[in-house]
């Protein structure tokens, strides 16, 4: 055990020497640096090291541990559990962590760099959309900063990583055609999921969301309860979503089991068959299929600024 200087290079790419003690703990050598040498000098070197010497005699010194950094899929695993008990859409970060674990996940979040998601961005555009791509790296961010605020890490390494310029999406709206063959097309318990979204533009998850005690027939009104804003609204049924709903009554589409919150509720076998065949339709038309929110929702507002219009209001 002893005293001693050690050169050490500083940011500025400078050498720096400092002060360092050396003893021995639990059998094992340890060092420990004092301070920079004209900062400290030998005596306040000498010190601490009889400091140290008493201690370890008395049993009273613990070496500080070593911070042990977890495996990307070790905090993948911590991140899901925060997500399930905070985010409703917890469901999208687990199929985007199907993709960014296979790739990320026996490394040290401190070993992931800007370069490595570099090569995971051009990797994953040979197979997917630029779009995927864009959310799965948006959730790689957020997890590097909920890891920096848990102190798992110093820094987020996708700060520095720029995403996929993205096209606008183009608008997908039905016509009167389309939205008839639309409904002749589905299956009956689709329909009057489709013909609620086409007639009131409520969004996937709130009507997957929706239960009786929601729909006021009294008032004439939908409640929603959570919307995307976090605010609650209510929504004019028509005639048609109306008489719909009304039939329905006695079913399970909407259902008082479907919980806002789905985590550790039995879904009905209902809600299970429809979140399935919603998550893609075919185009009435039959050239191609999309998802269930992009052309439904966009289809409500200019059908109403259309039948305004008809009416002499616009």
């Amino acid at each position: 055990m002893g005293v001693f200087k050690r050169a050490i290079i500083g940011k500025d790419g400078g050498k720096h020497e400092y002060w360092y003690i050396d003893y021995v703990l639990d059998g094992k050598r340890k060092w420990e640096s004092v301070g920079q040498v004209g900062t400290v000098n030998k005596e306040h070197a000498k010190k601490l090291l009889a400091h140290r010497k008493t201690e370890i005699l008395q049993g009273k010194y613990n070496a500080p541990k070593p911070k042990v950094i977890p495996t990307f899929s070790e905090f993948a695993k911590e991140y899901l559990e925060f997500a399930m008990g905070n985010k409703k859409s917890w469901d999208r970060d687990m199929y985007a962590l199907r993709s960014l674990e296979p790739f990320f996940g026996n490394y040290k979040l401190t070993d992931i760099s800007p370069i490595l998601i570099e090569k995971y961005k051009l990797e994953r555009k040979q197979t997917v959309s630029t779009r995927t791509v864009n959310i799965e790296l948006s959730l790689l961010r957020r997890m590097f900063n909920l890891a920096v605020s848990w102190d798992k890490c110093k820094s987020n390494p996708v700060h520095k990583v720029r995403l996929f310029k993205e096209s606008p999406p183009k608008e997908r709206i039905l016509t009167l055609d389309e939205e008839k063959a639309l409904l002749e097309s589905s299956p009956s318990h689709l329909k009057p999921v489709l013909i609620t979204a086409l007639n009131t533009g409520m969004r996937y998850g709130e009507l997957l969301d929706l239960t009786w005690n929601d729909v006021d027939f009294d008032s004439g009104y939908i409640h929603v309860r959570q919307s995307k804003s976090g605010k609650s609204r209510k929504i004019p049924m028509n005639e048609t979503v109306r008489e719909t709903l009304i039939e329905l009554e006695s079913e399970n589409f909407v259902s008082n089991s479907v919980s806002s919150d789905p985590i550790g509720e039995e879904k009905t076998s209902n809600y299970r068959i429809v979140k399935h065949d919603t998550r893609w339709i075919q185009d009435p038309v039959g050239e191609s299929s999309w998802g269930f929110k992009s052309p439904l929702r966009h289809h409500f507002s200019p059908v109403c600024t259309t039948m305004l219009g008809r009416c002499g209001i616009l």
